[in-house]
């Protein structure tokens, strides 16, 4: 897969969605209370989608993304 900003082909840094999990400390109702141990262990459910809005990170630009 390539993003591509459509006004300067040399950004090469984009705003997407990934998912994540994290380990949370929680109360008793299931609250958040704070990240779990150091800063939270996190997991990459499914990383960045072709499909997904892809944003130019230093112009704002609607990227374009090919698989």
């Amino acid at each position: 897969m390539k993003a591509t900003c459509p006004k300067d082909p040399n950004h090469n840094r984009f705003v997407t969605v990934a998912h994540v999990t994290e380990d949370w400390i929680v109360d008793e109702a299931g609250n958040f209370i704070e990240l779990a141990g150091k800063g939270g262990e996190s997991e990459v459910v499914h990383g960045p989608n072709p499909g997904n809005t892809w944003e130019c990170a230093e112009c704002g630009a609607q990227a374009t993304v090919t698989p």
